[in-house]
């Protein structure tokens, strides 16, 4: 007796459970691919929103040690700072965080950038700064040391309106500044995590503007050396003695509420796949019960010449089995050929699987291969208590 003959006689319920299938082949292969398909919408929603959210974190990398710090305006009066920084509230957060990068910002909403042919870059904002080589890399040109005289701007700005460096653009803020000005140097794209929004601004220096008052600032800190949670603490503790009169937002923590909404809008999505498993078990319901209608007689005959309602269970619920595990067993590569095409075109890498994507794809087989077998549950029940008498009829 071969191996297989010798596994098969070892499970004679799932060998006659195999023929039984054969027999109704049209409706056991659709019941395979309602599996399929919630196993794949399962996996695929899962790993494809795993790929997403990496791609959207990886916007975060570098930013880790940085911080935003605004001023809390009170309309009472009862605040020490009002609506903006004085160059002497950013020498004191300089003084309180030793060795860290305080940069204050001027922030003017009634600005207009123009192009080198005079056009309006509607979609620009303008910003004042020290040094945005502090800050950012650039992607062509330089920022000089002594920087006075020119702007930096930002990767979108530049790319969608053509310009580069060498180029001059006229900067107009309302009552403090109208000059034309050249482009010292085009930043490197910083992507949304960046507090300043440097994709979308054109720098001026601090010295063009006529008043030096600051709508925000930013703190980075060497995370090698310190942290920016105790620098946030040292500007709270210095500024929010009796009042609140600083609020101070860390990137780590937008990184964490960025993750936190990924996460429920993905397992929202994966809700929505799973209707298509829910599907799958009506199908596969309807299989059972239309296969024990038809072998009510087979049935009634197994039933009288002495076999027991929990073979005949066995025997159905078996059949169910077979068509979720085979469902899961080509549903489970499928998945995981869509999130290679998914991590390619997110991340570069067709490999770049994290374990809760793959985690994913296990739920999806699991929840595939249970739902078939609670869905051939009620059927083998029902064939199994009629009456070998009313089956024989």
């Amino acid at each position: 007796m071969s191996w297989l003959r010798r596994l098969t006689a070892q499970f004679p319920t799932v060998v006659l459970a195999r023929r039984n299938l054969s027999r109704a082949t049209a409706r056991s292969l659709l019941a395979i691919v309602a599996v399929v398909i919630g196993v794949v919408a399962i996996g695929t929603i899962g790993m494809g929103g795993e790929a997403f959210k990496q791609d959207q974190m990886e916007a975060f990398d570098g930013f880790g040690g940085t911080a935003t710090v605004n001023p809390v305006y009170h309309y009472d009066g009862s605040g020490t700072i009002g609506d903006s920084f004085s160059d002497n509230d950013i020498n004191r957060m300089r003084q309180v965080t030793d060795g860290a990068t305080v940069l204050p910002v001027i922030e003017r909403w009634d600005a207009i950038v123009q192009t080198p042919s005079g056009e309006v870059i509607v979609t620009a904002q303008v910003k004042g700064i020290d040094n945005p080589g502090s800050f950012y890399e650039t992607k062509s040109g330089t920022i000089p040391d002594n920087w006075k005289r020119s702007v930096v701007v930002g990767s979108r700005v530049a790319e969608n309106n053509d310009i580069q460096p060498g180029d001059k653009v006229t900067v107009i803020v309302n009552g403090s500044l109208n000059q034309r000005l050249p482009v010292a140097a085009v930043l490197e794209p910083q992507g949304f995590a960046d507090q300043l929004q440097a994709d979308r601004t054109v720098f001026v220096p601090l010295g063009l503007f006529d008043d030096h008052e600051y709508e925000r600032a930013i703190v980075r800190v060497d995370s090698r050396t310190t942290s920016i949670e105790s620098a946030s603490e040292s500007i709270e503790s210095e500024f929010n003695v009796r009042t609140r009169n600083v609020y101070i937002r860390e990137v780590q923590d937008q990184r964490e509420s960025f993750e936190k909404t990924f996460e429920t809008i993905n397992q929202f999505l994966i809700g929505v796949g799973s209707i298509s498993l829910l599907v799958a078990a009506v199908t596969i319901a309807n299989t059972m019960l239309m296969s024990a209608i038809e072998r009510e007689r087979e049935i009634g005959v197994m039933r009288a010449v002495g076999y027991p309602k929990r073979a005949v269970v066995s025997l159905l619920v078996a059949e169910a089995s077979i068509l979720g595990l085979i469902g899961s067993a080509v549903g489970v590569p499928l998945a995981l050929g869509i999130g290679m095409v998914l991590n390619h075109a997110l991340l570069g890498d067709p490999l770049a699987f994290t374990t809760a994507g793959l985690q994913y794809v296990g739920i999806g087989a699991t929840f595939g291969i249970v739902t078939s077998l609670l869905a051939g549950v009620y059927p083998a029940w029902k064939a199994a208590n009629k009456q070998p008498v009313e089956a024989l009829d």
